[in-house]
């Protein structure tokens, strides 16, 4: 069974030339439709996630991979999906350690909980070992660039195309990402039309 993440290597590697009776090569500009506009670093969707979430692959809580922490080596597109879920148990140093730095007004401190997001969309590990399942992903599917930008999509789809209105769709982007509630709503519109769900 081919994962999402096959899927979408092979539209690339059929965009960049090398196609078969099934596809037909495009140009950049079609190759970026075809991967979806709220990838390119310039979109409204990479900008607006860059203010409110993260703005790297490695990103972990209070960017802890670059302070002064027991995290600071850590780089998550370098680990696999199994190790992944292993540093974002609850009860492991890593949820241990966001646990009191949670900011006031987040669900997870208002319930008593942690939080333990990773990597550029800041995917959580409920979220990590849903998306697993979800999306057919083995265990040793590596945390990289494209690993986060298919999650992303999946994620930022499934949000959207719950919704039956702009005003719902919205409310259930904002339920994925907390920061997208410090985005306006004229740019979360264009958010949903880049994804392109």
């Amino acid at each position: 069974m081919m994962t999402v993440i096959d899927e979408l290597k092979l539209r690339k590697e059929n965009n960049m030339g090398r196609y078969d009776a099934y596809s037909s090569p495009h140009s950049d500009e079609q190759e970026a439709e075809v991967t979806s506009a709220s990838l390119r670093e310039d979109s409204v969707t990479q900008q607006s996630l860059e203010k409110v979430e993260a703005g790297t692959y490695d990103t972990l809580y209070a960017n802890a991979e670059v302070g002064d922490t027991p995290f600071s080596d850590v780089r998550v597109t370098d680990m696999t999906l199994d190790e992944l879920v292993a540093f974002s148990k609850p009860s492991g140093e890593y949820g241990k350690w966001v646990k009191p730095r949670l900011g006031k007004d987040t669900k997870a401190r208002a319930q008593g909980l942690t939080s333990t997001p990773m990597g550029k969309y800041q995917i959580v590990g409920t979220t990590l070992r849903s998306l697993m399942k979800q999306m057919n992903l083995p265990g040793d599917t590596v945390f990289n660039e494209e690993t986060q930008d298919a999650m992303f999509l999946f994620l930022a789809k499934d949000a959207i195309n719950r919704g039956n209105d702009l005003d719902s769709k919205i409310a259930n982007l904002r339920g994925v990402w907390e920061g997208f509630k410090n985005i306006p709503k004229s740019d979360l519109a264009k958010v949903i039309q880049e994804v392109g769900a």
